[in-house]
């Protein structure tokens, strides 16, 4: 049972979103559709930590093959407003770390623009403006944007905390009811076992479908972690034993139990999600770093925090230890990459 001032709180809240989902069905805000480009909007229901990012990443290396592809973020936390087209001179203090992560995969693939903005229709038409040939735009975080209506609504959700258990915050993460899922055209349950049974995705299955009139495609991901990348001077073949785990990010239970049951001993150093690094942090990372006892020992953290890390001024006294980041990405369950695919392209080349 939640204190009452919780839920007051969340009645507040629930209220003001109510409001505005009014404002919306009722026409008196404005909602915009284009044509062209086609608008894929990748999102949650959540107020993080669902895996937008890999995912953007993954359908930009599929759909920059064939179209000319732009993704739109808000670019959360950079330190820059208004529109802009990411490019070398930009950091994740300028871009935002997700976006600027995103940038570093395509900074030489003349099909891929990154941009940011904090008001997406604007933001689209100066991707138009910038560049006319764009025949699909992404939209980074995008559910909850209701002054557009995308071509595709792709919503994400983890399997360990799915959004039908999940409340409205401030009892939850949830940052509209689960009846918003009702708008998604495709869900992935991501982050899930690799040895999920065929049983259990039909329960998860069978909860969600009540939110739908008719039957959308659902889809379980798992995260696959590649091989640690150095960034420092001091190289590595394999991680040690002994690690520092510094995480910035919403969720970093996945990468601490990854690497537990890959044999590593972890100290784990917890900063909030999208954390701009202190100067005073930095030393910390390196106080605890030292502190640790075994003399074989390394520093992890995740590309996010890499990039933000890396944005540090302080960055030339941490890059002196051994430090890497684990890159990730998308993997499907059961083989089903090639039908979420096809999914995507038919909405494309519709």
């Amino acid at each position: 049972m939640f204190p009452l001032w919780l839920q007051i709180v969340r009645w507040g809240y629930g209220g003001m979103v109510a409001l505005r989902h009014f404002l919306y069905n009722k026409k008196i805000k404005k909602n915009f559709f284009y044509k062209k480009p086609i608008l894929i909007s990748i999102g949650n229901l959540s107020v993080g930590g669902t895996g937008k990012t890999p995912l953007t990443i993954y359908l930009v290396k599929l759909l920059a093959k064939y179209q000319i592809v732009a993704v739109l973020s808000r670019g959360y936390k950079r330190k820059s407003v208004g529109f802009k087209i990411i490019n070398g001179l930009d950091s994740a203090l300028t871009a935002g770390d997700e976006p600027y992560l995103i940038y570093t995969y395509f900074v030489d693939n003349p099909n891929v623009l990154i941009t940011v903005c904090e008001n997406r229709t604007k933001g689209i038409d100066k991707i138009m403006e910038y560049k006319p040939d764009v025949e699909v735009i992404l939209l980074d975080d995008g559910f909850q944007q209701l002054c557009l209506t995308p071509h595709l609504n792709i919503l994400l959700t983890t399997f360990h905390q799915p959004f039908f258990r999940d409340h409205l915050l401030p009892l939850g993460r949830l940052r509209e009811p689960r009846k918003g899922a009702s708008r998604a055209d495709i869900i992935l349950v991501t982050k899930s076992p690799t040895n999920l049974s065929r049983l259990k995705m039909e329960a998860i299955k069978a909860s969600i479908q009540p939110y739908y009139t008719k039957a959308i495609p659902i889809f379980f991901t798992h995260i696959i972690y590649h091989n640690p990348m150095t960034i420092g001077t001091r190289k590595a073949d394999k991680l040690p034993i002994v690690l520092l785990l510094v995480t910035g990010i919403a969720i970093p239970l996945p990468l601490r139990n990854y690497l537990e049951t890959n044999g590593h001993k972890i100290t784990h150093l917890i900063f909030p999600d999208h954390h701009w690094f202190t100067y005073a942090d930095i030393l910390k990372i390196i106080s605890v770093f030292h502190g640790l006892s075994d003399t074989d020992k390394a520093i992890v953290t995740t590309e996010k925090d890499y990039v933000r890390l890396t944005a540090h001024d302080s960055i030339k006294q941490l890059v002196r230890l051994p430090i890497f980041y684990i890159p990730i990405e998308v993997g499907f369950l059961q083989e089903t990459a090639e039908n979420f695919e096809k999914r995507i392209m038919q909405t494309v080349l519709s």
